[in-house]
């Protein structure tokens, strides 16, 4: 297949620019007879989608992780923390199990003590409540139940003559688990809050 077939006009051109000479250039500057035979080289060239490229282009680019706050390189507050691996230590049992006589006073005094004349607010009650849970799991990890996981949860409500029903459902030990459970209401809001005791092997 030659140029011709391709390029209808190429010849034309061609016998053109022969006519007029090998000076002749182009409107970019190139020179219009090497132009022209590129075109012709590009013709006979045929492409395989199997054809392996004997110069393969090398890596480009890197990649770019974002950070929304860089730490600074003299700030020691973000350096890797070296973890300590601790030896086992072969207790089955927990040295003071999880007592339901010591954490429910804590949950009856907290909700007592923050919502006793409380109305209810959705913006205010949704950060109290965050607070409260976190205020509990203090005071029961001062406790000192030994490798147990504390885990606080605090619920608030308005109150409007509706009737609430909540309930939780848990996979655990028995025998080393337990948790505790208290409520609170006034005549504007309802509150419940549960302390799981989580035996950490």
């Amino acid at each position: 297949m030659n140029c011709s077939t391709l390029y209808p006009d190429v010849e034309v051109l061609l016998s053109q620019t022969l006519d007029m000479g090998p000076e002749v250039q182009t409107a970019g500057g190139g020179n219009r007879l090497t132009e022209l035979a590129g075109i012709d080289t590009m013709a006979k060239t045929t492409s395989s989608l199997f054809q392996i490229p004997e110069k393969r282009p090398g890596p480009c680019g890197s990649s770019v992780t974002a950070f929304c706050d860089v730490p600074n390189s003299d700030d020691s507050s973000h350096r890797h923390v070296r973890r300590v691996h601790h030896e086992n230590t072969y207790h089955l049992e927990p040295p003071v199990k999880f007592r339901l006589d010591l954490v429910q006073p804590i949950l009856d005094r907290v909700l007592a003590a923050n919502l006793h004349d409380r109305k209810y607010d959705p913006l205010e009650c949704s950060v109290l409540a965050k607070s409260l849970a976190q205020d509990i799991r203090v005071k029961v990890k001062e406790l000192g139940f030994k490798r147990y996981k504390i885990v606080s949860h605090v619920t608030i409500g308005e109150k409007k003559e509706q009737t609430v029903r909540m309930g939780s459902r848990f996979l655990w030990d028995t025998e080393r688990d337990n948790y505790a459970s208290a409520s609170f209401e006034n005549i504007h809001l309802f509150a419940t809050a549960t302390v799981f005791g989580i035996y950490f092997e």
